[in-house]
């Protein structure tokens, strides 16, 4: 858990501001769905996953795909 914290915070500090934007925006969305979610208790559907991930203009399937390939060497 505290190597992914500190891949974030590092990830982070070479962001620029339209990029810190984006991420805000993003933790807003995620932090709204889980207030919801505990309110109804089940899991996100479809719309409000597209919701959260609209404003991202990168591959979060990329992401994954690297992050494993970190851990794995």
């Amino acid at each position: 858990m505290l190597e992914i914290k500190e891949n974030i915070y590092r990830e982070i500090e070479g962001m620029d501001t339209y990029e810190l934007l984006l991420l805000y925006n993003q933790i807003r969305l995620i932090k709204d769905l889980r207030g919801k979610r505990s309110l109804r208790g089940k899991a996100p559907d479809l719309e409000e996953i597209h919701k959260l991930t609209s404003s991202s203009k990168s591959s979060w399937a990329e992401s994954v795909i690297l992050e494993r390939e970190e851990r794995a060497c």
